[in-house]
């Protein structure tokens, strides 16, 4: 009995070392600390490293991966016909544009915690960066396409009307292209946790917005030139018209390794 006391009694002060150590706490000098996460949100799948400085700033690098989604559009042709052509073909018809929305970006942050360890509240600055290019679009028209094959002549005067872009089509009555943004995107945001917790493992929530600047539309690497006079309002053009400013909402799982 004696010997089973003892054995329980060395078991318990071994899961209490263990316990101590897997929640013991940490003071923060610069850089004396490295913590590991993995991230889920509006900016995709994301993982990091990060660095303390001090209790009351923390400097984190990460890597983030947007899978594919896609929005889609039944935009207005653009007809501009010569005579006689112009009373052969109907004046309006729809093509239906596909945006396929993916990417992989990089940012650096600096959390800033005013009031130290006494709260895990942080304003956070930084910038995300990466390719320009956020977004392939394609599309077909069938009657484009037919139209193209029966009179070559008339392959420049077919246009799609995406926002206040005037996207045109190729020989075979197809539309492709792409979205592009600033390659250096500024971030603002804030929420609660640490990148480096106190204890071993931890949990933070952080929303923010990242300004992307206005999305341009290029085709063959060249600009589309914007037209005023369009003013399209499917699902597709909303979105480029809209989101010059993209909104961040992140749950990250963090962890310290030492």
């Amino acid at each position: 009995m004696k010997k089973l006391l003892v054995v329980c009694v060395a078991m318990l002060m071994g899961v209490n070392s263990a316990s101590a150590e897997w929640w013991e706490d940490i003071d923060r000098g610069v850089f004396n600390h490295v913590g590991l996460n993995a991230s889920i949100g509006t900016e995709g799948i994301g993982v990091g490293v990060a660095a303390p400085i001090t209790d009351y700033l923390e400097l984190g690098f990460g890597v983030n991966f947007l899978p594919s989604i896609k929005v889609k559009g039944d935009v207005d042709v653009e007809f501009d016909l010569p005579s006689p052509y112009d009373k052969l073909f109907p004046t309006s018809d729809r093509v239906r544009i596909t945006g396929d929305f993916a990417r992989t970006c990089m940012d650096v942050k600096l959390n800033v915690y005013p009031f130290g360890d006494r709260s895990s509240f942080f304003v956070a600055g930084g910038l995300s960066f990466g390719g320009e290019k956020i977004a392939k679009i394609s599309g077909h028209s069938d009657f484009v396409e037919s139209t193209i094959q029966e009179y070559p002549q008339l392959k420049d005067c077919f246009t799609a009307e995406l926002d206040k872009y005037d996207v045109r089509f190729d020989d075979n009555g197809s539309i492709s292209g792409d979205i592009r943004v600033n390659k250096l995107r500024p971030y603002v945001g804030l929420g609660f946790g640490r990148l480096v917790p106190q204890h071993r493992v931890s949990c933070r929530f952080e929303m923010g917005c990242q300004f992307m600047g206005k999305m341009k539309i290029y085709q063959s690497d060249k600009e589309v030139m914007i037209d005023d006079l369009n003013n399209a309002d499917d699902d597709l053009s909303k979105v480029i018209n809209r989101l010059k400013v993209y909104p961040v909402l992140k749950f990250t799982i963090t962890g310290r390794i030492f």
